[in-house]
């Protein structure tokens, strides 16, 4: 178990306050994080998919088995893709991107919407990418990035049948854009970044303090529990379960530990992320 003296445990709980009051209610998440989405969507996206060499792109998905770029194209307040999302991004000859939705719920003016619930979503999304003739659709499968692969199987054989073999012939895996997405930030992203990051040094910094560890009693996995819930606590999601590991005489690095209890002149090592103002695939924040 942890050893919090109740006076360590008063001025954790104090150093967690400060962390709180740093960090938005969900309300106000939801509002910034729709402002970079549309400013993603209509200042970036444009560049990406030509610079990808795609005129057009679909991203489909279904409720709880969802794409990774989905979920971070989503706006606020939709949590899923429900039942199916089907978005449709299609280059413009002025540059701007068209932005296309099946969705039986609607998105306020992020998309578009054009799919009637009576007809079938599939041959919806057909008829409108034949009006307008892409001469490359991107659609998400990838051999190498996870992040590059998440149209389903099946969903993918409903898109080829919908379409035939005179447009199907034009799929190509948009592994690119998808990574291409995932990874950029735009100037406001970038300029957050530093504060979201502070929340992690800080509850590193106080996890490897004798507010958390008594050496020879402490050990790592209390301490990677320790932050695991101290996230959860200040309302953030972990990205991943939090490690601690100890470097010492007798202990390799890349080696399973031989023993977990912390002692005096240890050295301590972490990996520790959490999201936040972000969608699942998009981190935020990473130590």
């Amino acid at each position: 178990m942890i050893y919090l003296p109740d006076a360590y445990a008063r001025d954790a709980v104090a150093r967690a306050g400060d962390l709180r009051a740093k960090i938005l209610p969900l309300r106000q998440r939801a509002e910034v994080r729709n402002r970079w989405l549309r400013e993603r969507l209509e200042s970036y996206l444009p560049d990406l998919m030509k610079r990808e060499g795609f005129d057009m792109w679909v991203v489909s998905a279904r409720e709880y088995n969802e794409d990774p770029v989905m979920m971070t194209m989503l706006p606020e307040p939709y949590m899923f893709a429900r039942r199916r999302t089907i978005l449709l991004f299609t280059l413009q000859k002025d540059g701007s991107v068209e932005r296309l939705t099946f969705a039986r719920y609607g998105m306020s003016d992020f998309y578009k919407t054009t799919w009637d619930p009576e007809e079938e979503q599939y041959d919806c999304l057909a008829k409108e990418i034949k009006k307008r003739k892409p001469k490359v659709i991107g659609v998400n499968f990838s051999e190498t990035f996870a992040f590059g692969d998440g149209l389903t199987h099946s969903e993918y054989g409903q898109l080829v049948r919908a379409l035939g073999s005179r447009y199907s012939k034009k799929l190509r895996g948009a592994e690119r854009l998808a990574v291409g997405w995932l990874e950029h930030r735009i100037q406001s992203e970038l300029d957050a970044y530093p504060g979201i990051v502070s929340i992690t040094h800080a509850i590193v910094e106080e996890a490897f303090s004798n507010r958390v560890i008594h050496p020879g009693i402490t050990t790592t996995e209390d301490v990677a529990w320790w932050m695991r819930q101290t996230m959860v606590d200040l309302g953030l999601q972990p990205w991943f379960p939090p490690t601690v590991d100890l470097q010492a005489l007798g202990q390799i690095y890349d080696q399973p530990a031989t023993r977990t209890l912390i002692k005096p002149g240890d050295l301590l090592h972490c990996d520790v992320g959490f999201y936040y103002l972000a969608r699942a695939a998009m981190k935020s924040a990473y130590a």
